[in-house]
């Protein structure tokens, strides 16, 4: 398939910074920016880019350490939701409020294996498919307890992508369709054509035994992600207009003219996505609040939009969009980024485009974008890849050359807000001829990843695993200030304090390693003791998936963390031991020459009639006081840390 050649763009594809519903809060900069994204200049312009992107188409593409973080630690001695910034909420699809637990359906299944596993292991219909409602479950944590208080029933064709608590409200994410998370696979125009929507439904759940629907908001588009920060809900979205009788992907002159005629007729109006409160609809976006890019000849006409909703006058939200694909996001409490891998083929290297965008409330602002050598984002929690920290942008990216023996190179990038212009400055890099020495061993792929406040801790995988500490004290001079080698390697990482971190990963002969280090010298990183359950095949949901690691901080000195895991034998028969929640403990993490990690036992929920034990598709657990509530599937089971083994339920 050729591609036809690109129309100019001074009428391509401006679409991106500010579309507001209410174009009063979109914050539309007083002058012109001119950075890698500019303001969209009038709505003639505005449509015309749109249409000019739908005929181009082609197919081809293009230190306040762990005390300070608010990663799930005990609130009132009972966990929450694990986050990975302080102050910025992440939706989940299970939340705890101390009095109650919110379990929305899973958002995808496969076939009749998960559906029977899930009615057998708890939910409470009998059929064949998981219930269609959000459960309310009342709890009792001095009886380990739990009863069913109320539900919110779900259309068949919405999935609840994730929730948020605010008092006595309860704010779900809603969507058509969950596509995983952000990666290449966000870069293919052709499965955003199809029409779709997404949207936010908010419910007075003051009595749980009747809630009831305050706002029921629909927008076009794809759900991307979400976090909230204050009163404030941020929701990303990706739209493409659908245009009936165009053709998407354009091979011939005779099929480009027949879009230039089909266009003629559609008015902007149709090119926008809308939004529908309670019966009500208008267009998501105002072309005057709108950013586009400026270094591209031509391209897509994607919006990449993010939707500010004020819970108490959700009414009154204000959009932000530009016009570029993202392949991920990183939100601290002051901003939001976006990074978007941009490949050349020819060269065999790659670089990340990055924009920033400020926060405040409905108030979001362009202020810089960049360029970086290497990839930052294939999915997963690549997040911790990114982290702002007094205004800094710090990043760890990987760039692949195959051509080479030595074929991945990591590399630390302190990006800058600049003073004079809307870009962000490239400060420092690491290595760099000062200071040559290499983030990784040659040919060592990059695993955990973790920044807190002037320290960044990276773990880097082939045979063996290097543990790097690095000082960010002087953003200038960034510096490997120490490195540990053991066995296995570590997929997460979590702060306990300014002196420990722990690792969550695989063994060096498989099975489910967690391992405690200390860090209390950067120079030379100890481990305290490691632990690994179960053999090769082994796995944890909370590998890959931060929600599923829950960590209670305790006024006596000894801490508590649950993972679940489905382990496989140690012998490398993959035959199946047990599936559940495994229970551990951290001594004296205030002394980190004696700190010691110790298992606490597991629940493992009870097999009856048809369920498969050894599968289950979302884990979640929350520790109040000295119960644990699991979470498995549909399900809700309930132990006291003291004697795990006894369990009851399912909820």
């Amino acid at each position: 398939m050729n591609r036809l050649p690109a129309i100019s763009f001074g009428f391509v594809l401006l679409l991106v910074a500010g579309c507001g519903g209410n174009s009063s809060t979109g914050g539309s900069p007083d002058e012109p920016a001119v950075g890698l994204l500019s303001p969209v200049a009038d709505a003639a312009e505005f449509e015309a880019s749109i249409k000019a992107g739908l005929t181009a188409m082609s197919s081809n593409e293009q230190l306040t350490l762990a005390a300070d973080i608010a990663s799930g630690a005990a609130t009132d001695n009972f966990t929450g939701t694990y986050t990975q910034e302080k102050n910025v909420d992440e939706f989940d699809a299970v939340r705890y409020d101390g009095s109650h637990l919110f379990v929305a359906p899973r958002r995808y299944y496969y076939c009749c294996y998960l559906l029977d596993n899930a009615a057998a292991d708890g939910a409470t219909n009998t059929g064949t498919e998981p219930q269609r409602s959000i459960r309310i479950l009342s709890t009792d944590p001095d009886n380990a307890e739990a009863t069913l208080a109320g539900t919110i029933p779900l259309e068949d064709n919405v999935s609840v992508q994730g929730m948020y608590l605010d008092g006595g409200r309860m704010f779900a994410l809603t969507g058509e369709s969950f596509y995983g998370g952000w990666g290449e696979l966000w870069a293919d125009i052709a499965i955003w054509e199809a029409p779709e929507q997404l949207g936010y439904r908010i419910y007075d759940v003051t009595d749980a035994t009747s809630p009831v629907l305050e706002i029921d908001a629909k927008i076009d588009g794809v759900f991307i992600d979400s976090r909230r920060i204050g009163n404030t809900v941020y929701i990303v979205s990706r739209y493409t207009p659908h245009v009936d009788g165009l053709h998407y992907y354009v091979s011939t002159p005779e099929e480009q003219a027949q879009n230039e005629q089909i266009l003629a007729g559609v008015s902007l109006g149709d090119l926008l996505p809308k939004i529908t409160i309670n019966g009500t609809t208008r267009n998501l976006l105002a072309p005057d609040h709108c950013y586009a890019t400026t270094d591209d000849a031509a391209g897509y006409p994607v919006l990449t939009s993010i939707t500010a909703v004020p819970i108490d006058n959700p009414t009154e939200f204000s959009t932000t969009c530009y016009n570029e694909s993202a392949y991920g996001v990183y939100v601290s409490e002051d901003a939001l980024y976006f990074t978007e891998f941009r490949p050349d083929i020819s060269v065999s290297r790659s670089t990340t485009r990055i924009h920033k965008f400020a926060l405040s409330g409905t108030q979001v602002a362009y202020r810089g974008s960049a360029d970086i050598d290497g990839t930052v984002w294939r999915g997963g929690q690549a997040d911790f890849r990114m982290s702002e920290h007094a205004g800094d942008l710090r990043i760890l990216a990987s760039q692949f050359d195959w051509t080479n023996v030595d074929f991945v190179d990591h590399n630390l990038f302190i990006l800058r807000e600049s003073t004079t212009r809307p870009e962000l400055d490239i400060v420092s890099t690491l290595p760099n001829e000062q200071r040559p020495d290499e983030i990784g061993k040659p040919n060592e792929a990059l695993y955990g990843v973790r920044f807190l406040a002037d320290r960044a801790y990276a773990v880097t995988f082939e045979q063996i695993d290097p543990l790097y500490a690095i000082d960010l004290s002087n953003p200038l001079d960034p510096f490997i200030a120490g490195e540990l080698e053991i066995t296995g390697f570590s997929d997460f990482l979590h702060p306990i304090n300014d002196d420990l971190l722990l690792g969550l990963g695989t063994g060096a002969s498989g099975g489910i390693k967690i391992e405690l280090f200390d860090v209390s010298d950067m120079s030379q990183p100890l481990s305290r003791g490691s632990t690994t359950l179960g053999g090769r095949g082994s796995y944890s949901e909370a590998i890959y998936d931060r929600h599923a690691f829950s960590y209670q901080v305790n006024s006596n000195g000894v801490d508590r963390f649950t993972i679940p895991a489905t382990l496989y034998s140690f012998d490398g028969s993959y035959n199946f031991l047990q599936s559940g929640l495994y229970l551990f403990e951290i001594h004296d993490k205030d002394m980190p020459s004696l700190a010691w990690l110790s298992s606490a036992g597991s629940i493992i929920p009870p097999a009856n009639g048809t369920t498969i034990p050894y599968y289950a598709d979302r884990n979640r657990s929350f520790i109040h006081n000295d119960t644990v509530y699991y979470v498995r599937d549909e399900a809700v089971w309930a132990a006291f840390w003291q004697s795990p083994m006894i369990v009851n339920g399912p909820f």
